[in-house]
């Protein structure tokens, strides 16, 4: 009997540290924004993906207020406020870590424009959980205000 019990009582410390160490892991991370990015059906690798309070982005903003994609176009933005946010994508085309209007291209969340074909940007409110399916699938270079 002593010996089933030992077995027992040894998975369920190990289920218990598993599940103390994602509730510490979800404590690090805070709320979290993740998706994938991709241009043309290609993963963007090395893109900003920023949080903005505004749909408005202004030549050299810094780019350090969100993630960055991976090789397979993936991102996550951690320790998000609760609010409301616009999510663009900006691709530093000469590596200076500032948005270059004209240059660099840039994407937003949203939904597409019918008349331009452009992304019209959408808002994503945050309220105490995280967000996945953040996807933003189209990049261009801006050319005129």
């Amino acid at each position: 009997m002593k010996k089933s019990i030992i077995p027992l009582m040894l998975i369920l410390a190990g289920v218990l540290i598993i599940a103390l160490s994602c509730e510490k892991a979800q404590e690090v991370l805070g709320i979290t924004i993740s998706g994938h990015v991709t241009d043309e059906g290609q993963p963007v690798d090395g893109a900003f993906v920023l949080l903005l309070d505004k749909a408005e982005i202004t030549v050299s903003i810094p780019l350090s207020n969100g993630s960055i994609t991976g090789s397979n176009g993936s991102y996550t933005i951690i320790r998000v406020d609760d609010g409301t946010y616009f999510i663009v994508v900006v691709k530093d085309e000469n590596g200076n870590n500032s948005y270059d209007f004209g240059t660099d291209p840039i994407g937003w969340y949203g939904h597409p424009d019918t008349l331009t074909g452009f992304t019209i940007p959408d808002s994503v409110i945050v309220s105490g959980q995280n967000l996945s399916g953040i996807d933003i699938d189209e990049l261009y270079v801006e050319t005129s205000f």
